[in-house]
């Protein structure tokens, strides 16, 4: 699949953390032990929840060598230490804490791996999951709002109840200078910054606006103390609650995932190719994130018919739009509709509102 995530610099990690929930995830595929899965790499994050529902196999496959990199990184962690270096290298603790666990990572790696991440982790102090592209840029909006608006801000978060949670965003946010600068950092220009501006070549409204709206519209029907995507968002990894992290972060599901990594696989390629490959046809499932956000509608309809006429497996496929509609009209025979819209209204991350289930069934198994 020709995508314009191939024409960007793949030598940088570009993102430090899945935005896509856990639970949309499980809810979508509904891992079993028999499935061989296959899954974006991204940076890791679902790979791992996934594993802990214990696939058959699990491949995770990335055309950026770097964010395999740090799966591998973060594998290796998990193997050689406990959970306390595994959160603190993460950047859950703090800068300190961070600097602790490297300090006894490094005793343990080769030379050439300790001498790639001692280096990320200079110009990384704070860890792994504020270091992407993205992150970087997306943690920078919200120290730049006036100090009178980050104290409201940080109200916001405090609300137990929906409805006086959205009460004091329309009356003390919405309509004001959080706004506007809300849609200014967020829109194509300047979102650019953290996302490479070939990567909008098929967005064809305002970045800003958009993502303004879904804002808005969470704050309207989810309490915000309760979710992780969005005091990540606003405030960084530091002092989130534990029980609200992704499961794969969380201390009690430590030691399930260290006894799961046998499973994993990790390629560096494209998905597409891989699911039409001999080696592909074995996957039954795949969670392929928002890939085709980043090709046509015509590329998107061509892929998915070459995937019915050339595989032999039926295969269950979940993934995430963003700013397209990929599947709304074209392919849409394949979509699970219902349960996509459902999982669409539960997605955690608020500017994702777009999620596709889809099945693909072979024409050989339908004569």
């Amino acid at each position: 699949m020709q995508s314009e995530f191939e024409k960007v610099d793949l030598n940088l990690i570009r993102y430090s953390l899945v935005w896509e929930s856990a639970d949309t995830l499980y809810n979508g595929l509904n891992i079993e032990e028999n499935d061989n899965l296959l899954m974006i790499t991204s940076a890791g994050c679902n790979v791992l929840n996934a594993l802990l529902k214990n696939p058959k196999s699990l491949t995770a496959i990335d055309l950026n060598p770097e964010q395999n990199r740090l799966l591998l990184f973060k594998k290796n962690v998990i193997e050689h230490h406990g959970y306390e270096i595994f959160s603190s290298i993460m950047g859950f603790h703090g800068r300190h804490k961070v600097e602790e666990a490297w300090q006894k990572i490094d005793q343990e790696l080769e030379p050439v791996l300790r001498e790639h991440w001692e280096s990320f982790f200079e110009k990384h102090p704070k860890g792994i999951l504020s270091s992407g592209k993205l992150e970087s840029y997306i943690l920078g909006f919200f120290p730049g709002l006036p100090e009178e608006v980050q104290q409201k801000v940080k109200k916001l978060f405090k609300f137990k109840d929906i409805k006086k949670q959205y009460e004091f965003f329309l009356k003390e946010l919405h309509g004001t200078r959080f706004e506007e600068n809300f849609i200014d950092y967020f829109d194509q220009q300047n979102l650019s910054k953290g996302r490479d501006p070939k990567l909008f070549k098929y967005v064809k409204a305002s970045a800003g606006q958009i993502f303004y709206s879904r804002l808005k519209n969470f704050v309207e029907t989810r309490l915000l103390k309760n979710n992780f995507h969005l005091q990540f968002f606003m405030f960084g990894p530091e002092e989130i609650s534990e029980a609200l992290l992704p499961p794969c972060y969380r201390r009690e599901n430590f030691s399930r995932l260290k006894n799961e990594l046998g499973s994993l696989k990790v390629v560096t390629g494209e998905a597409m190719e891989f699911l039409m490959s001999p080696a592909g046809n074995q996957i039954n499932k795949a969670a392929l994130s928002n890939i085709f956000e980043y090709v046509d509608e015509e590329s998107f309809a061509e892929v998915i018919t070459k995937l019915l006429n050339e595989r032999s497996e039926s295969l269950h496929i979940i993934y995430w739009n963003l700013l397209q509609s990929q599947g709304e009209t074209d392919c849409s025979e394949f979509i699970h509709q219902s349960k996509s819209r459902e999982l669409s209204a539960m997605e955690d991350c608020f500017y994702f509102q777009n999620v596709r289930l889809m099945e693909i069934i072979p024409k050989n198994l339908l004569t």
